[in-house]
């Protein structure tokens, strides 16, 4: 995907969003895969490295708490994981797309939704794991981990159904981009196999031919037949009506 002027200012656009889903449980990751399903991988990079120096700097303004302690003292814990996060779903998104060609809008949604999810996944994941590896001794962050990975859990159901729809609406309205359903035509091969198909279907015997053709005098000759019984029963009616004139 080339970097264009509308490319640059959706990434903006998305890197000023940070500031405001960072502030918002469970969404606070949105833009960072809106990135991931309508950017070029060097725009995601730099969508998920905003998000984390954002993350670091609400640590000095946000209440305290374990995770914002251990931000302040290892800002890269909130900066790697997140553009690592970023990478992988975008790592997710791009052969789905190259190689299935999702151009249906359920395929669209499933593709996105999938990436998202995978994103979401990678950065409570990556964060948790690097609390662990660097913090093993801070007790009041250890503690703080099941509450991080139920958040986890949120932001991944979260993100599968939110994402989809934002990044199809940007790719029509933004970028233009209309996935229409291409129609497959047949190719020579399958239409001359087709033709020798028909060329070498056996023609119907000659005692099948004349099987037809008894039907079909038959079903004159009874249709024949009852017409002279209509006819019949027509010209009787019509002769009582003459007797019964004449009498009166």
């Amino acid at each position: 995907m080339k970097i264009n002027t509308r490319s640059i200012t959706l990434a903006a656009t998305l890197v000023a969003l940070c500031c405001v889903t960072g502030l918002i449980p469970y969404v606070f990751f949105l833009p960072v895969m809106v990135a991931v399903t309508t950017l070029s991988v060097g725009m995601v990079a730099f969508v998920g490295l905003a998000f984390g120096a954002v993350s670091v700097a609400y640590s000095f303004i946000m209440p305290a708490s374990p995770v914002a302690a251990a931000f302040i003292q290892a800002p890269y814990i909130a900066i790697f994981p997140r553009i690592l996060a970023a990478l992988g779903a975008f790592g997710v998104f791009k052969p789905i797309q190259k190689f299935a060609k999702p151009v249906s809008k359920p395929a669209r949604f499933a593709t996105a939704s999938a990436a998202s999810a995978v994103g979401s996944l990678l950065n409570t994941a990556l964060v948790v794991s690097m609390f662990v590896l660097i913090m093993p001794d801070d007790p009041a962050l250890i503690a703080y981990i099941p509450t991080m990975l139920v958040s986890g859990a949120i932001e991944f159901a979260c993100m599968a159904v939110l994402v989809p729809p934002i990044s199809m609406t940007l790719d029509k309205a933004v970028f233009k981009r209309n996935y229409v359903k291409k129609t497959v035509t047949p190719d020579a091969q399958s239409v001359q196999a087709r033709t020798e198909d028909l060329r070498g279907a056996p023609a119907p015997d000659s005692a099948t031919a004349e099987t037809a053709s008894d039907n079909i005098v038959s079903a004159v000759e009874q249709g024949g037949r009852q017409n002279d019984a209509v006819n019949l029963f027509g010209n009787g009616a019509e002769e009582n009506q003459k007797e019964k004139t004449d009498r009166i």
